[in-house]
């Protein structure tokens, strides 16, 4: 059946069933859970925390958000939809394509459709050779496409989604069969932008934060993180578990394009609001997202918006704070500086004070004074840490210049912090 003709995908959780995504008209989409997972989970949160379990349809307004947040970004969705022959503002049409093997344990197939394995079977394996030339075709085909790389992964920095063997061994998952890891290379006009979130990864892992787990390389000469899937669990017999996991776009229904707080984007309090809800331990996840927000601002990463927060759900059903990815420093590239969220109603981080932060406390209703000590001992702590990772990137051969420039970000923020 040709791709237009299709109004309804089937919407799994790993192997369970959840619901039908449909297209009642041009450029809408409407959800609904199986009447099954309606009567069993009726107002639980199955899929996402803004559509909680019912039995009537949801709405365009009310999808949209969760799975507009399935699919990629900017110029990676056009060149996808390209090589796809989508209309680029066809969301239905790319989650049809692509939508297999998506963030969490989204899988989204025609109807009827047989899922792939969940294992190593269905994996292209590459040579070196082949890994290479996948990186240096990655503008052409993002995410390391071809029709039968059926995979979708938000964001808007190109990247190759692959299966990764505990021995190393890398290849591209076919037909929607899940992957483990992603790997980031450097990109024209962000100059060693692999070793700045390495670097910025290692720092918030040295101060005590969660997250992801990521190793840098080359890859014929190209400097590359190789960053795990905090969403994929790989069993000793090869089987690949998908662990379910929304961004705080999504799960607040916030359009991917409104992602910024200038935009109406997500803010600090609402994110905390949030965690209130949700979190198995609010406590324990809000004070982590408040000391991820005071590290972003460390390091000097602007672009810490909506959808680089995320929540992981377990097996069990359970949801906590997920462990923190893309972090950038970007305050050593050319581009705004304003912050993806306001720090006591301040966008600009040369604006923020002591007050600021007495402030973002006070609108996400935590002790002022508790939060001021946490952040003068963070603002302690980075420093040392940035001078161990920094030694370490020494020692194993991927220190870069940009590394000492984000230690001057750092230094600078610190001190602002400590006064």
């Amino acid at each position: 059946m040709p791709a237009s003709a299709i109004r309804a995908l089937d919407v799994y959780l790993s192997d369970r069933h959840v619901g039908k995504l449909f297209r009642p008209g041009s450029g809408r989409l409407a959800f609904q859970y199986d009447d099954a997972v309606a009567a069993e989970s009726a107002g639980e949160l199955v899929l996402s925390a803004s559509l909680p379990v019912r039995a009537s349809r949801f709405s365009n307004s009310e999808t949209r958000p969760f799975f507009e947040g399935l699919l990629p970004e900017g110029t990676v969705r056009e060149q996808i939809a390209r090589e796809r022959g989508v209309s680029v503002q066809n969301t239905f049409g790319l989650l049809a394509e692509i939508g297999a093997e998506c963030a969490g344990a989204v899988v989204i197939v025609p109807v009827g459709e047989e899922l792939a394995a969940a294992d190593t079977s269905s994996v292209r394996w590459l040579s070196d050779e082949e890994l290479a030339d996948a990186l240096a075709n990655l503008p052409a085909h993002p995410l390391g496409g071809g029709t039968d790389v059926r995979l979708s992964l938000g964001g808007v920095q190109q990247k190759l989604i692959v299966t990764r063997t505990p021995w190393g061994k890398i290849g591209q998952p076919l037909g929607g069969a899940p992957s483990t890891h992603i790997i980031k290379p450097s990109i024209a006009g962000w100059t060693d932008i692999a070793t700045n979130e390495a670097f910025c990864l290692g720092v918030a892992r040295c101060c005590g934060l969660t997250t992801a787990t990521s190793q840098t390389t080359e890859i014929s000469g190209t400097s590359c993180l190789i960053v795990e899937r905090f969403d994929r669990t790989l069993t000793d017999e090869l089987r690949i578990v998908r662990l379910h996991q929304e961004d705080f776009c999504q799960a607040l229904g916030v359009l991917p394009e409104s992602k910024y707080e200038f935009e109406g984007g997500p803010s600090v309090s609402r994110i905390v609001a949030a965690l209130r809800d949700l979190s198995a331990v609010p406590a324990v996840d809000v004070n982590g997202f408040l000391r991820a927000v005071a590290m972003n601002y460390l390091v000097g990463n602007s672009d810490a918006h909506g959808k680089n927060y995320a929540v992981l759900y377990d097996l069990a059903g359970g949801v906590r704070m997920a462990p923190l990815y893309d972090i950038v420093c970007t305050a050593v590239y050319d581009v705004t500086s304003k912050m993806a969220m306001f720090i006591g109603g301040e966008e600009e981080p040369a604006a923020v004070t002591e007050g600021s932060w007495q402030r973002l406390a006070e609108e996400c209703g935590v002790n002022p004074r508790l939060l001021l000590r946490d952040l003068r001992n963070l603002a302690t702590r980075v420093r040392e840490c940035a001078a161990a990772v920094a030694a370490t990137a020494t020692a194993e051969g991927w220190h870069r210049p940009v590394i000492d420039r984000i230690r001057g970000v750092i230094d600078e923020r610190a001190t602002l912090l400590q006064t």
